[in-house]
């Protein structure tokens, strides 16, 4: 999706689109959506489906054992 706006319009724009966007979210979809994941802790809380699971370290595959999601 592209959108064109003007400059003095563009946070606007942003809030708008951020509204919709919650309107149409799920309680799934807006509760995934406030995970951050620290990829340089030690353990990794997986946004999918929380479950935590050691940092394998830099430059390795992040794979959450539970449910496959990449990180």
């Amino acid at each position: 999706m592209q959108l064109a706006v003007a400059g003095v319009d563009a946070e606007r724009a942003v809030k708008a689109l951020q509204n919709k966007w919650r309107n149409e979210a799920s309680q799934a979809e807006l509760a995934a959506a406030q995970h951050v994941v620290d990829l340089n802790a030690a353990t990794i809380a997986c946004p999918a489906c929380e479950t935590s699971f050691p940092n394998p370290g830099p430059n390795t595959e992040r794979v959450c054992p539970n449910c496959g999601l990449y990180l």
